[in-house]
């Protein structure tokens, strides 16, 4: 089997894709990790390939995150400097290095330089987030071996920054009810900034503005495909085929 390499040309095609690799990765855990366990391979193998075929399960637990962070926030109103030297400190590195080291590690391993990659790390964790709401339904659906419509990724014959993927009449599906949810989220998260900045509970700032940049980047970036200008939405035929896994 041939694997495209081309990179989707816009936010709705590579949320498509990721749904499909997230619903995928969970399909496929199902099937083959019971037997895998259960089989003679070193502890090592095992690990890594629950760690490899689950990491999308962590969608969900983002988004539930993303709830109960304003809940959380004011709940713990008036935490002291203990609290946050012993709690928030901790959390916000340990959830944010483990990202970091692995994207590093990954463009170190296809020749690029720490300097020019890790001005992007903020914008790649703020994506991730943003496209959590997106992958955590398509996990919750495989969980429950719900059966769904393959969307095909489109390719446009992209070569580097040549060509333009705006005119072409295959554009893939819209996700209009999701660009909604992620404008709601960012709304939430904005008004849970102001909040703290008033409150002067600037420890939580940091988690808020990433959670804010992150839905407000998908949120905007869906809405610029669909805003006038941006070029024909039409589908071919292909588009959806019926995935029988």
């Amino acid at each position: 089997m041939v694997v495209p390499a081309e990179i989707p040309a816009d936010l709705e095609a590579f949320r498509s894709q990721q749904r499909r690799w997230a619903r995928g990765s969970i399909q496929t855990a199902r099937k083959i990790l019971p037997r895998l366990l259960r089989a003679r391979l070193p502890l090592a193998v095992k690990i890594e390939a629950v760690v490899h075929l689950t990491a999308n399960g962590a969608c969900a637990p983002m988004v539930a995150l993303a709830l109960l962070m304003v809940p959380a926030m004011a709940i713990r109103r008036g935490a002291g400097p203990v609290v946050l030297l012993l709690v928030d400190l901790p959390l916000f590195f340990l959830s944010t290095l483990s990202v970091a080291a692995f994207y590093l590690s990954s463009q170190r391993a296809v020749g690029r330089n720490r300097s020019s990659t890790l001005p992007l790390l903020p914008l790649l964790m703020a994506l991730g987030i943003g496209l959590s709401a997106n992958n955590a339904r398509a996990v919750l659906g495989a969980i429950l071996g719900r059966e769904s419509a393959f969307v095909r990724t489109p390719k446009h014959h992209l070569l580097g920054t040549r060509g333009d993927w705006r005119g072409k009449r295959y554009r893939g599906p819209s996700a209009g009810g999701w660009t909604a949810i992620e404008i709601l989220f960012a709304v939430y998260f904005a008004a849970a900034s102001v909040v703290a900045v008033q409150q002067a509970q600037y420890a939580s700032l940091p988690f808020l503005l990433l959670f804010l940049g992150g839905f407000l980047t998908a949120s905007l970036l869906s809405l610029a495909r669909i805003l006038p200008g941006s070029g024909p939405s039409t589908r071919s035929a292909p588009a959806r085929l019926e995935e029988t896994a």
